[in-house]
């Protein structure tokens, strides 16, 4: 696929409800840690239940209110699951009708939840991806060598003193076709005179990593994850630092495969930020869902913050600035 220029400045670093972008991998046990080392151990759930119960009840994250009675629990957001991005091709959303769901039609337009594509903004779609594919680095077996984004990631891994690529990263550094259709959609929609094959370029998650370590080694794992990065070529283009927002903790940087002129994302993470964002995951997939209340997205917003506010923040986390490459 041909890459022409950008006709524009990129589409801005996302607000806190970008983050799950763009969910990257689902954490799981299999973490590759040792349970022994002490600058990976992890906060369980009755460790941290027994934290929240020793703070000060004028504390936010207190379970307990100023007269000492305990707060009602957060909403049961059972009834607002919907399936993880990525867990098949064609993700299908309970909420729609069969009529409604994900699909490719005859004349080869698509549609997806109110969202449409004509046929050659839905090849666009196919080859940007098919794109990201390549850069990726698998072949159509879905196999490895040493060319690609992916080799090179867990060459960077390899040489990192406190943190790894989050599990199951093979499986979720792109994004899923419904889900990249979806997002070139809304560009479409966004920027009505610009060509789809320019906009599939904008698309900064089409291939996406995660990097995982302790909370004590956060910050110094992100700043070697960043000087591996531009070591090994790539040149950053902006980087977020989201540990004062109340619904989300991380921090989200975008870099430029200069020799693929491809734009990808890399997240680094704690492990309770991770766990948190992939618990919050139906919560904004639900949030940006345009059929959802307002009533409904106020409760959904409280939980995020719930549950964000009980991730712990490492310390030095202010001294990380804020960073976007200006365009020429």
């Amino acid at each position: 696929m041909a890459r022409s220029p950008n006709v524009r400045k990129a589409v801005g670093m996302p607000g806190p409800q970008d983050h799950l972008a763009e969910q990257g991998p689902v954490p799981d046990e299999s973490r590759p840690r040792a349970p022994d080392d002490p600058r990976e151990t992890r906060v369980r759930p009755d460790d941290l239940q027994t934290r929240l119960e020793r703070l000060p009840t004028n504390h936010p994250s207190s379970p307990f209110r100023d007269d000492g009675t305990r707060k009602p629990p957060p909403p049961d957001l059972a009834k607002y699951e919907l399936p993880l991005p990525d867990e098949s091709d064609s993700p299908a959303d309970p909420d729609l009708s069969a009529t409604d769901q994900a699909r490719t039609n005859p004349d080869g337009s698509w549609d997806w939840k109110g969202h449409h594509l004509t046929p050659a903004e839905s090849r666009a779609g196919d080859q940007g991806l098919a794109y990201c594919r390549e850069r990726e680095g698998r072949d159509a077996g879905g196999s490895y060598s040493d060319y690609g984004l992916t080799p090179v990631m867990r060459g960077i891994e390899a040489q990192l003193e406190y943190g790894h690529l989050a599990p199951n990263t093979e499986q979720f550094a792109l994004k899923e076709p419904d889900r990249y259709k979806e997002k070139l959609a809304k560009l479409i929609t966004r920027f009505p005179g610009e060509s789809p094959e320019d906009l599939t370029k904008e698309i900064h998650d089409g291939v996406r990593y995660t990097f995982v370590s302790a909370t004590e080694a956060h910050v110094l794992n992100f700043w070697d994850v960043s000087k591996r990065l531009q070591d090994s070529g790539f040149e950053l283009i902006a980087r977020t630092n989201n540990w004062g927002n109340e619904e989300y903790k991380g921090l989200n940087t975008r870099w430029r495969d200069s020799e693929g002129d491809l734009i990808f994302e890399v997240q680094v993470h704690t492990y309770e930020g991770l766990d948190a964002k992939e618990q919050t995951h139906n919560t904004y997939e639900r949030i940006n869902d345009t059929r959802t209340p307002v009533e409904e997205i106020e409760i959904l917003r409280d939980y995020q913050k719930y549950v964000s506010a009980q991730v712990s923040q490492p310390e030095g986390w202010q001294e990380i600035p804020d960073y976007r490459k200006e365009e020429l």
